[in-house]
């Protein structure tokens, strides 16, 4: 007998890849009406036609082994480009929190020296300017929230004189943003992530699981603390971005972060796949994020997926020849409990107040953050899913988890910025 959700689940199992089909545990009774509610194995929240009570269908675990799968051995990644962003990315925490200068000639002579011992083999480094040091900061408007410590960067690297002699010329506009901040004092002197008033913004981001419509798709959700910041600082983003591709037509844009800026870079991909993208050389952003929380729900995750993570693109200044790259590889730790397996804040709404200003985890330690996150109240009707292509770099030590300067090591070959 043909049941009108089967097509529907036809389409969503061909959209995650899928194959195999997971057993059914559809039907069920409406946990209101108690009519019976059919729906497809790859729908995570079902919703009753008869009443509209809306339940989560049990297949969460199973989409998120699709969603949610190793990359890592089965995917390249253009590495002089990657270095770069976790270079960004690790540089903008010292320039936010101990107003250190932007050092990008230091980052492009370790990835020439990498180059020469053929780990890149690019042919030769870049010339950087920095663009946008955010000095606007960034906020939360409706809550009166404000950070005045960069918030992100716009970076502009072009071809030195070796490598266009070496026929490697290319010009990439890097777009970064920064990670969260919860410390104050010798480790946060200039207290980036927080109002004057001592609240803290980023945690605030962190803490508001909530979903919400982003104003350029209604067909998507994403994490309501992330977009809130990310909406304080998108026009000028756009705007620059705009004003250097004109300038810079054929350029490669590269958006990236960390942690919580790994957070706002997915959302920033998105938005510029959608706004900017006939005015990007090859049809949009690439996007490198790194340790990133769960940003959005199943339809943002495989739009995301269909919009950048299938789509392929060449990355000039890159060794080993003219080759094309997936737009979006997810790089996290494999037990980073931000990122992957564990339960902590990302999986699912752990909300906060969602007007407060700042939160009780701002000044708390690791383990202490995490503890906190398990004890909210789990919203089992909100859900969050990584963006494809996750890539899995192993499994760390404690100490090393959620690091940026272990994320160095790994692809610069040391830690050179440690702030």
């Amino acid at each position: 007998m043909f049941r009108p959700w089967m097509r529907g689940t036809r389409d969503c199992a061909s959209n995650l890849g899928i194959t195999r089909m997971p057993k059914v545990k559809s039907p069920k009774p409406c946990r209101n009406c108690k009519a019976s509610v059919i729906f497809g194995p790859y729908t995570d929240i079902a919703k009753c036609m008869r009443c509209g009570e809306t339940f989560p269908t049990g297949y969460e675990d199973e989409i998120r082994r699709v969603v949610e799968a190793d990359c890592s051995g089965s995917m390249e990644y253009p590495k002089a480009a990657v270095a770069r962003a976790i270079g960004y990315c690790s540089m903008i925490y010292g320039m936010a929190t101990h107003n250190e200068g932007f050092t990008g000639g230091k980052l492009e002579a370790q990835i020439g020296k990498m180059g020469g011992s053929n780990v890149f083999n690019s042919g030769g480094t870049g010339e950087v300017e920095l663009i946008n040091d955010g000095a606007k900061g960034r906020g939360m408007v409706k809550r009166g929230l404000h950070d005045s410590r960069t918030g992100y960067l716009i970076t502009l690297v072009t071809a030195d004189r070796a490598a266009k002699a070496a026929g490697k010329d290319f010009t990439h506009i890097y777009i970064v943003f920064r990670g969260s901040r919860s410390e104050e004092g010798s480790l946060n002197p200039m207290a980036a992530g927080f109002t004057s008033d001592g609240h803290n913004v980023d945690y605030a981001a962190n803490f508001t699981g909530r979903q919400d419509k982003p104003w350029w798709s209604d067909r998507v959700k994403i994490r309501r603390g992330f977009l809130e910041l990310y909406q304080s600082m998108s026009d000028d983003i756009s705007n620059d971005l705009l004003e250097l591709l004109k300038l810079h037509p054929k350029a490669r844009v590269i958006v990236t972060g960390h942690s919580l800026g790994a957070g706002l870079a997915v959302v920033c991909a998105h938005h510029l796949q959608y706004h900017r993208a006939l005015r990007i050389d090859g049809g949009g952003p690439f996007c490198f994020p790194f340790c990133t929380p769960r940003a959005g729900d199943l339809a943002f995750a495989l739009d995301f997926k269909a919009r950048l993570g299938e789509a392929k693109l060449t990355m000039p200044g890159e060794g080993g020849g003219v080759r094309e790259y997936n737009r979006a590889v997810n790089f996290v730790m494999s037990n980073d409990p931000v990122s992957t397996e564990a339960m902590y804040g990302f999986k699912r709404d752990r909300s906060d107040d969602l007007t407060g200003r700042g939160t009780q985890a701002a000044n708390r330690g690791f383990v202490g953050k995490i503890a906190y996150g398990l004890r909210k109240k789990v919203n089992e009707e909100i859900i969050f899913y990584q963006t494809p292509n996750l890539y899995k770099l192993g499994y760390f030590q404690p100490l090393a988890i959620h690091q940026y300067s272990r994320m160095q090591e790994i692809f610069l070959g040391t830690a050179l910025y440690t702030t």
